[in-house]
């Protein structure tokens, strides 16, 4: 595998007042499943066991995307987490185990435009929000009235990173937006900013040590020239980079070792390792 780590190699860009570090990845930069036994083995109907429900990784999303996930965790340690999954909101409310009466409701979303053929622009930005309204069974009433809402769910551990990504995962392509800050109650002045008339700015969201983050992702061939993980700061920092080197040198260590996996639990372990954040806790 030539360049196995390029999906986390991040280019520096100024932007609407943000200091903006991005990964374009196309089909050949973000690898896919590198462990024969997700083709070959029989996945667990216990959802602990299960490579899909554990870690969102089977023979079609691979690896390298979990590892994404566990580097936009890694970054946002130690702040509080809302994340807007795309389009699918009352299906990441039922794997989070939430009434979808009681999500917070936000009527703009991030958008990452991945029919663009660079960055510049694909990143769009707000873009008024739009639900899922199923066509059969028919919509209930509740969903008609709220097709034009985004939900904003705080997340309380990295497994809900990985359900909501879950619970976008079934399109060509899909965006998860990850908004983490500092300071406690920042949760209804987020919401407010969400929902004012006007279109937001993120610049002005975002206060001092607070980061955005957006994974949009190419998940059938040919619907988008390529996947970006974007990571917007008010301020500069080596953080980015750091942490993708750390994840990097993992996940060269896990494509060195991946043939010695034999079974389900051995890839469980291996994965485990692979994601493990260089903080102690967050």
């Amino acid at each position: 595998m030539a360049d196995p780590e390029g999906f986390l190699r991040f280019e520096y860009r100024r932007r609407d007042g943000l200091h903006c570090y991005v990964v374009r990845a196309d089909e050949a930069g973000l690898p896919g499943p590198a462990w024969s036994g997700l083709w070959e083995q029989d996945y667990s109907e216990d959802r602990a066991l299960n490579p899909w429900w554990r870690h969102g990784i089977n023979n079609s999303d691979g690896e390298a995307l979990a590892v994404w996930r566990a580097l936009a965790w890694a970054l946002t340690a130690g702040m509080t987490r809302f994340a807007t999954p795309a389009y699918y909101r009352d299906e990441a409310a039922g794997l989070l185990g939430v009434d979808r009466e009681t999500v917070r409701l936000v009527r703009w979303e991030y958008e990452v435009d991945l029919e663009q053929p660079d960055w510049l622009t694909a990143d769009v930005g707000f873009v008024p929000a739009r639900a899922c309204v199923p066509l059969r069974p028919p919509p209930d009433p509740w969903e008609r009235d709220h097709a034009g809402f985004a939900g904003l769910f705080e997340l309380a551990g990295f497994q809900h990173l990985t359900d909501l990504d879950l619970a976008i995962s079934g399109d060509a392509t899909s965006e998860l937006t990850l908004f983490a800050l500092r300071g406690p109650d920042r949760a209804d002045s987020l919401a407010a900013a969400l929902n004012q008339n006007h279109r937001p700015r993120l610049a002005d969201i975002l206060q001092a040590g607070d980061i955005f983050v957006d994974l949009a992702v190419v998940r059938d061939l040919g619907a988008g020239p390529a996947s970006y993980f974007t990571v917007k700061t008010p301020e500069a920092t080596d953080d980015v980079d750091r942490l993708a080197d750390h994840f990097s040198r993992s996940f060269r260590r896990y494509i060195e070792r991946v043939r010695q996996i034999r079974t389900f639990d051995e890839f469980h372990t291996a994965i485990d390792s692979l994601l493990a954040s260089p903080h102690t806790t967050g």
